[in-house]
């Protein structure tokens, strides 16, 4: 039995002396509270990045969007009025700027095609490329 207690007391005495020379020393580098704290902070940034960027995306989209709407909104409108229904214009649209290319047969429609992209909502401005025939 007295080995026992021996044994029992070298174990004690060594586990206390591991103990107290970990305690002695200084953590290199940040705690593990602070790694946790790094590690929110780096979750939350790239959150916040992701989201940027989902909105960006979301904004070209809808930007997109709203270029083809405005360009199949001044062809419509060139189809119903007789003096400009079909001729070969073309119209191409980037964030709210419209490019008239194509022919006409007078610089009257010119004029005409012209005026009525100006008047399609969303349109900031207008860059008449078209050539009279």
């Amino acid at each position: 039995m007295n080995n026992v207690a021996n044994i029992a007391a070298i174990t004690l005495a060594s586990s206390l002396v591991l103990v107290a020379t970990g305690c002695d020393r200084t953590p290199e580098g940040p705690t593990p509270g602070e790694r946790m704290d790094n590690a929110a902070t780096d979750s939350r940034n790239a959150v916040s990045g992701m989201g940027d960027t989902l909105e960006r995306k979301a904004d070209d989209a809808g930007q997109a969007i709203d270029d083809a709407a405005i360009t199949a909104s001044i062809k419509s409108k060139y189809l119903v009025d007789d003096t400009l229904k079909g001729l070969d214009i073309s119209v191409d649209t980037e964030q709210g700027g419209v490019r008239l290319t194509g022919t006409v047969q007078s610089d009257a429609a010119k004029e005409l095609a012209t005026q009525i992209a100006e008047n399609v909502e969303g349109v900031v401005r207008v860059d008449n490329q078209l050539t009279v025939q």
